[in-house]
């Protein structure tokens, strides 16, 4: 059974929104690298649509005050974050085996130190997603569903 997990990212506030995508395209290569064969299925990486503004919109953050999200419905605040990815693997066994690359001594030393050149790494986010369902022309289908996870 397929396994996702999703992370939400936070740029370090003083980088740019185009710096920002351009270590963490950076850091997936890194991560690819230490992962090998590991790597996840895939890894899907969304950028929310920034603005670049003079004057802070009414409800800003401090974070984005001058780079606002482009909302179609909600409130900025529930936008702080830069990026969102979700990591595919093939299951639990192919997810232990990534996590065993990445959080080894080393591996995971290099992926912070990388972390800290781009990421609020106090504000980073990662879930599992528990149930996957995909609605098309044709109905809905559910992709795959976790049960009680073994970590």
């Amino acid at each position: 059974m397929p396994v996702k997990i999703s992370v939400f990212l936070y740029r370090t506030p003083s980088l740019s929104l185009e710096e920002f995508k351009k270590r963490y395209e950076a850091h997936v290569k890194l991560v690819k690298k230490l992962a090998g064969e590991d790597f996840p299925l895939s890894h899907h990486r969304n950028y929310i649509s920034r603005n670049a503004v003079e004057i802070p919109p009414d409800g800003s953050t401090a974070r984005n005050a001058f780079t606002p999200a482009t909302i179609l419905r909600g409130r900025q605040p529930d936008f702080d974050f830069d990026a969102y990815a979700e990591l595919t693997f093939a299951d639990q066994i192919a997810y232990q085996a990534f996590a065993a690359k990445i959080y080894a001594p080393d591996a995971a030393a290099q992926i912070a130190a990388d972390e800290d050149k781009f990421l609020d790494r106090l504000k980073l986010g990662i879930a599992l997603v528990g149930e996957v369902r995909v609605t098309s022309l044709s109905g809905l289908v559910v992709m795959h569903r976790v049960e009680s996870p073994m970590w």
